[in-house]
């Protein structure tokens, strides 16, 4: 896939009255990979919620988002029975046709029962999709014990949650592979958020990474195939089959240093590097999509 133009998110200044600030987009070069095809990458704009005079939500220059939340943090709206949040709400809505939200993440260890992404807006209830994180050291639907993807604590998992209003049907994609495909929950006016949005119950503390974050829309369906044939790959729409196999290079190991377009063998696929680097644990090629792409 050829190189896209990635809008990446950058925060305003925080209004200390109302906990929310502006964001706005910077044009950078990325690679861009939703799962399936016909898609329309669309504005991100978005607006911040935190806890009002407190900055719990900082992004750098590439686009990295850190949120952090502590079980003693104020909610921002005091009325509300909802927990604290520091969360990016992004503003393009929908209600028809398909949306599909797209990132890098990674949770803390130790977070428990804090929403990282969801889907806004339903007829039965307030959201139609949670992604909860809990101390299963993994992320699970809102906070049943239907497990979305696990591991997820410390290391990067790429997240693809796909809605279909027409077909009522949600599907979620992590590093390339169809986990789970759920019934949404009515109709609505809807809107993807991420970050920490805390629950009863919730840890002391919670971090959350968001990378690479892209949203898109098409008019038509995207209900996938009964049997869909992904791979591991966590920055490529998956493929029938791959182009190459784990005897075409070395196994992956810790400890060494790689060069831009180095392959590694891992998991019995092949992957080539994206970054030069220093491998260590934790840091496998499927769970790394900014330093190996699979080939």
């Amino acid at each position: 896939m050829s190189p896209l133009n990635r809008r990446t998110f950058l925060v305003g200044g925080v209004a200390a009255a109302t906990g929310l600030a502006a964001g706005v987009w910077a044009e950078q070069s990325a690679e861009a990979s939703p799962i399936g095809s016909g898609w329309t990458e669309v504005s991100g704009d978005y607006t911040v919620h935190q806890p009002s005079g407190l900055t719990r939500h900082t992004v750098d220059g590439s686009g990295l988002h850190h949120f952090w939340l502590n079980d003693t943090d104020p909610v921002l709206w005091p009325t509300s029975s909802s927990g604290p949040r520091s969360e990016i709400r992004f503003l393009d809505e929908y209600s028809s046709g398909s949306a599909q939200f797209e990132a890098d993440v990674k949770v803390g260890s130790g977070a428990h029962r804090v929403c990282v992404m969801q889907i806004f807006g339903a007829t039965t209830s307030a959201t139609t999709f949670m992604a909860l994180a809990m101390n299963t050291d993994s992320l699970n639907y809102y906070d049943s014990a239907t497990q979305l993807h696990s591991p997820v604590y410390d290391r990067w998992v790429h997240l693809n949650v796909v809605h279909d209003t027409a077909a009522a049907k949600v599907f979620v994609y992590v590093n390339g592979q169809l986990r789970k495909t759920f019934n949404d929950r009515g109709a609505g006016t809807h809107y993807f958020k991420c970050g920490i949005y805390g629950r009863e119950g919730m840890s002391q503390r919670s971090d959350v990474y968001v990378d690479n974050i892209h949203l898109y829309r098409k008019s038509g369906g995207s209900t996938p195939s009964p049997s869909p044939t992904a791979t591991s790959s966590v920055s490529a729409t998956p493929t029938a089959s791959p182009t190459a196999t784990a005897t075409s290079a070395a196994a992956w190991v810790a400890g060494r240093s790689y060069a831009v377009g180095d392959r590694a063998a891992y998991g019995g696929l092949v992957y080539r590097c994206l970054q030069a680097h220093t491998s260590q644990a934790g840091w496998e090629p499927p769970s790394t999509p900014a330093l190996w792409q699979l080939t």
